[in-house]
């Protein structure tokens, strides 16, 4: 395996020129992926589109508004698993792929420990409550997958990957011509996807009249003047892993009953996976296929605060506000790169029934991303003894985010992506109805478009039931489908766009008691 200890300035241009966001830069991308949360949490603060700023007495309030904790009587502990089930779809080349895939985590547990303030006699701070939890504010639980054929352009040249990748052995007026063959292999050492097409023969060294040589396509056929692949089908399938999760550990006072004010240290560890297979299969007699594997992983730790407070003028009526200060969060970034290559025939080497593999191991220097502070105001109104309704509104100050770096790690200018931005306000809507030990909840969120020249629409419904028995046992059941569009990207070679769908649906389930 070739390792290289840092991202040449040369390799990023190419990976976001061969195969990343169209329309939005690919760090620009990766800041809002980092940046979004649906705020997770129970199954019961999920069922109301995850509102929950003016809300508590719930393992959730640990990780959105802290204050919700000065609603607490007693202490309680709560787990929730999840399972997910995506379905996807992606258009490309006037074909469309349909997939499906599943995925299950435990993404919430946590405690809290409720104290009363019984030894202050005569003051009006009722009580307190320390609440601990792991909590996964984000999923970048996700799939892509396309499938099409890309034909020969007028110039009588397939734009697949062998020709995306011979590029540095071009110039404005045809063949770099080169006179000693380890010059050939200084060029094709310059980037990533260069190297690994002349290491597994899909680039070829030919002699000139001139007694020079010239890299050109594996198909090159100098009989005819030209090359002999007609098309090929191109296929990908893009799965991405992990989220980002944090451990809060929170506090919330009880004021008089009508005051509730908390504060909370959010730990965050960010871990994101994105494995890539793609496939490119040729109607020439040379190649069967080519297939290259991509694995990046992105880890950090950060931290934030979180503030909040609950104010109850009525008892028919809760206001609510939370703040979190922006994350630092240190990264560190992997990406493993394979590729192989058979061919029924290798004209350079005179071989049948041939494969070759070469890896790559790219290591980033360390590196800082920001993620923007968010502001949340929330109300709910009691509708007697028989549920209420919640709203929560969300303000992202997308356009604060910044990376930095100290040691190079992006290979020139850091990528300036708060340019690329614009703040948000997102909207989360939920309502519950009780009957006896029974609920029954439903909610909508709707999250807004984070970029300024990509149309990125995101929004889920949910809806659940509960039932709370008299031996301080808890059970709630939910159900989330969350639809998105997911930024374009384009083939490793190609001019068409990738366009792609996903419909997730998430089945949390809360399991608590209280003590």
């Amino acid at each position: 395996m070739k390792t290289l200890k840092y991202f040449s300035l040369i390799f990023i241009g190419l990976l976001c020129s061969f195969n990343s966001f169209a329309q939005v830069p690919l760090y620009t991308a990766d800041a809002v992926r980092f940046s979004q949360t649906d705020g997770g949490g129970s199954a019961r603060f999920v069922a109301l589109g995850g509102a929950n700023v003016s809300l508590g007495g719930d393992i959730s309030s640990i990780s959105g508004n802290p204050a919700g904790l000065g609603f607490y009587n007693r202490s309680t502990w709560a787990f929730s698993p999840v399972l997910r089930v995506g379905d996807y779809s992606a258009q490309y080349e006037g074909e469309n792929t349909q997939n499906m895939g599943g995925n299950f985590q435990i993404p919430n547990m946590g405690m809290v420990f409720h104290n009363r303030y019984e030894e202050y006699a005569g003051s009006k701070w009722v009580s307190g409550t320390f609440g601990i939890a792991i909590n996964q504010k984000q999923s970048f639980y996700n799939n892509i997958n396309y499938s099409g054929t890309v034909e020969q352009g007028a110039d009588g040249i397939v734009y697949d990957f062998t020709e995306s990748a011979l590029f540095p052995f071009l110039t404005e007026n045809g063949f770099r011509e080169f006179n000693f063959r380890n010059e050939i292999e200084d060029v094709a050492n310059s980037d990533t996807y260069t190297y690994l097409a002349y290491q597994t023969y899909l680039l070829q060294t030919f002699a000139t009249n001139d007694d020079t040589f010239i890299v050109d396509r594996y198909d090159y056929d100098g009989n005819t003047d030209g090359y002999l692949t007609q098309n090929a089908v191109q296929r990908e399938n893009i799965d991405y892993y992990s989220g980002l999760t944090t451990l809060d550990l929170s506090y919330g006072a009880n004021y008089n009953d009508v005051f509730y004010l908390g504060a909370a240290l959010n730990v965050n560890f960010l871990n994101y996976r994105q494995v890539r297979s793609f496939r490119e299969t040729p109607d020439n007699s040379f190649l069967n296929y080519m297939e290259l594997n991509e694995e990046t992983m992105i880890s950090g730790t950060g931290a934030a605060f979180t503030i909040g407070g609950i104010y109850k003028p009525l008892n028919i009526l809760n206001l609510g506000f939370s703040y979190t200060t922006p994350t630092f969060i240190s990264l560190t970034e992997t990406q493993e790169i394979s590729m192989e290559s058979f061919f029924i025939y290798n004209p350079e080497t005179d071989e049948e029934n041939v494969s070759y593999e070469e890896e790559i191991l790219n290591e980033v220097p360390a590196y800082s991303l920001r993620l923007p502070q968010k502001l949340s105001v929330g109300a709910t109104a009691f509708l007697s003894k028989y549920g209420f309704v919640t709203a929560d509104l969300e303000y992202v100050d997308y356009t604060s985010a910044r990376y930095s770096s100290t040691n190079g790690a992006f290979g020139g200018d850091v990528p300036d992506v708060g340019s690329d931005l614009q703040n948000t306000f997102n909207l989360k809507v939920g309502v519950e109805g009780r009957w006896n030990i029974l609920r029954a909840r439903a909610g909508f969120a709707y999250f807004d478009n984070p970029y300024r020249t990509f149309d990125y629409n995101r929004q889920s419904i949910s809806g659940g039931i509960g039932i709370m028995r008299k031996n301080g046992f808890f059970v709630d059941a939910t159900y989330t489908l969350s639809s998105f569009n997911n930024p374009n990207i384009t083939a490793y070679a190609g001019s068409d766009i990738i366009t792609s769908e996903s419909n997730i649906s998430n089945v949390r389930i809360t399991i608590g008691k209280n003590f």
